[in-house]
């Protein structure tokens, strides 16, 4: 087992004697973690353990450990929820950030994908090969009998679908990798043993192949996702019954590099699509700056590409790979994460695409997944 990690916040400054002795009788009653603004939560790449920085002053806040290496993190966007899991425990851990109450709740595999559903205490889960929901007022746990496996499975750490959640109408889009299909039904009220409704759409995929990743609107409206042989990409429109295609992207079996997830911009009114090669060889998407900019991050730099002007754009250049991209809740940040040198929070300003002072991380050998509660 990995060393135990330092924990509690480092002094900020003097503070008079009133103040400093309320100060530490609210961190005796008990030391909220609850900042949405103002605190990111980076997960190490190798250990169980979960950073908390603190983006403002840059001091380090905390670091959590659930006894499982945290692959899957989710924090609620209107709550102070926080989610974990890992493909090699069958169990979800949850910890209230202002109580620091957790609970452990035990589930049939482990966790692949977590989303929280805005304004309820509903998240949905992705588990191995079954798809479900918890209510984390009562840790309730509702798992769809339905499940998504494959003949050709050979190990216990991975799936053979993907989900796509849209959380504002609780809709599960399942994407089958072996058959280009998805399956669809609602989450909330619906029986347990509601049926699915199969939407094919193999006379749109000229290879045959399966489905691979997406992403969905938070409405019924459009999916975005790509074929699994890294093809090309696909936008279905499921009430017009509709579907885009960017064409092809590569020859299959011409290279081993994938298409990454796509990314639906919050007007869901730009889907962005990618594959693993190019200049920047990218690995994350995102928009900032008010949905003006797409910021687009990978293993030779990151740029920065205005929507309205293709030649408006920005490349900064570097060696090492990058292992995940957050954008902040203001939309005027862009933090990442590298896989080299010592663990840190990398910044760029997204007006003005010029880079910021990196934030060191405590408490992880390698920072790799980030998130925060206010985007």
């Amino acid at each position: 087992q990995p060393a135990a990690a330092p924990s509690g916040v480092m002094p900020s400054g003097p503070m008079s004697k009133g103040a400093d002795d309320q100060h530490e009788a609210m961190k005796r009653v008990v030391k909220s973690i609850y900042a949405p603004t103002r605190y990111v939560f980076v997960a190490d790449r190798f250990s169980n353990f979960i950073s908390v920085t603190d983006i403002v002053s840059g001091e380090h806040i905390e670091t959590l450990n659930f006894s499982m290496r945290p692959h899957v993190m989710e924090l609620a966007r209107d709550d102070a929820m926080l989610a974990v899991g890992s493909p090699e425990v069958s169990a979800i851990e949850f910890m209230n950030l202002r109580t620091r109450e957790r609970r452990r709740v035990e589930l049939p595999s482990p966790v692949f994908q977590i989303f929280f559903v805005p304004q309820t205490n509903l998240v949905a889960l992705g588990l191995r090969d079954q798809v479900g929901m918890i209510n984390y007022k009562d840790f309730t746990v509702r798992i769809f009998p339905r499940r998504f496996d494959s003949d050709q499975r050979q190990t216990l750490i991975n799936t053979y679908y993907s989900l796509l959640f849209s959380s504002f109408s609780q809709s599960f889009w399942v994407l089958d990798e072996d058959r280009p299909c998805i399956y669809h039904r609602y989450g909330g009220a619906e029986p347990l043993d509601a049926p699915w409704k199969t939407i094919d759409l193999s006379r749109h995929i000229g290879t045959g192949s399966g489905l691979g990743i997406g992403v969905a609107s938070p409405e019924d409206d459009l999916l975005a996702m790509t074929t699994d042989d890294g093809s090309e990409g696909l936008v279905f429109f499921p009430a017009q019954d509709k579907v885009l295609s960017t064409g092809p992207m590569r020859t299959v079996g011409s290279t081993n590099e994938p298409m990454i997830m796509p990314y639906i911009d919050a007007d869901s009114k730009h889907v962005i699509f990618a594959d693993m090669e190019g200049n920047v060889s990218p690995r994350f998407v995102r928009t900032g700056w008010l949905e003006s900019t797409w910021i687009l991050a990978g293993d030779k730099g990151i740029m920065f590409q205005s929507f309205k002007d293709p030649s408006d754009r920005k490349i900064v250049r570097f060696v090492p790979e990058v292992m995940n991209m957050w954008v902040t809740g203001d939309s005027k940040t862009a933090l990442y994460t590298l896989d080299e040198g010592a663990p840190a929070i990398y910044r760029f300003d997204i007006r003005t695409r010029e880079q910021l002072p990196p934030i060191r991380v405590r408490g992880v050998t390698m920072a790799s997944m980030l998130r925060m509660g206010s985007n």
